[in-house]
């Protein structure tokens, strides 16, 4: 595992230089922008707004076309895709937490840097891997699975990406199973169950330890779970 680790931070570092070596004339004029690949061909998993002040998000490839908000430089995003659109080259994007779609000129946009350091490229392998069950470590964390209910012990497995990238799967003392997401170091959703979307949540980091709330259930877990050591 941490040979395979080494290797995919290498072909990272090797995949970020060559796309800064792509992107290094966009100053030069919006005709040298090229765009970069989605995800699932190779390219970055999430970009970060570089501008100094606000960028806009439009629903479409286009400056005139309505804004859906605006992001703040810093913002971390999940890259879509990004493709020409008359003389600029536009982005696909998505906040992490944000089920709300659009595009911000690429030129504002630069690959992120994860939490343990990595620029993680390509698809995140660990929600096929935990429907697998390829897990990278299991244990146990605190937990409840309904309102008001003390605080029990359930079974926790996670199988880890990089970039801070993490599927974690909780079982409950009765067999119920809760599949928890984390990007980028934070906890974004659950999958759906018949007690909920998975979107209703509440979560927050205090000294490295998350505590989250879906639908009626609370989890504890150590940011450890997420990154390994």
């Amino acid at each position: 595992m941490r040979r395979t680790i080494l290797c995919a931070a290498a072909v990272a570092a090797f995949a970020f230089h060559a796309w800064a070596q792509d992107h290094a004339t966009e100053g030069e004029g919006a005709g040298a922008e090229t765009p970069a690949a989605a995800p699932e061909d190779g390219g970055p998993r999430r970009w970060q707004v570089t501008a100094d002040g606000a960028i806009r998000m439009h629903d479409a490839p286009d400056g005139d076309a309505p804004v859906i908000m605006t992001l703040a430089g810093g913002t971390i995003l999940n890259n879509l895709g990004c493709a020409r659109a008359g003389k600029h080259v536009w982005c696909n994007v998505q906040p992490l937490r944000g089920r709300a779609r659009g595009y911000v000129l690429a030129g504002s946009l630069h690959p992120a840097r994860g939490p343990d350091g990595t620029v993680p490229m390509g698809s995140d392998d660990s929600l096929p891997r935990a429907r697998k069950g390829d897990f990278d470590a299991s244990g146990r964390i605190p937990c409840a699975q309904v309102r008001g209910e003390p605080m029990g012990e359930c079974r926790l497995d996670v199988a880890r990406g990089d970039g801070g990238d993490a599927t974690v799967v909780v079982t409950f003392s009765n067999g119920f199973k809760r599949m928890l997401f984390f990007i980028h170091g934070e906890f974004v959703r659950a999958d759906t169950t018949m007690s909920g979307s998975g979107f209703d949540t509440d979560w927050r980091l205090e000294d490295g330890l998350h505590i989250i709330r879906v639908d009626d259930q609370r989890y504890e877990l150590a940011d450890a779970v997420i990154f390994g050591g």
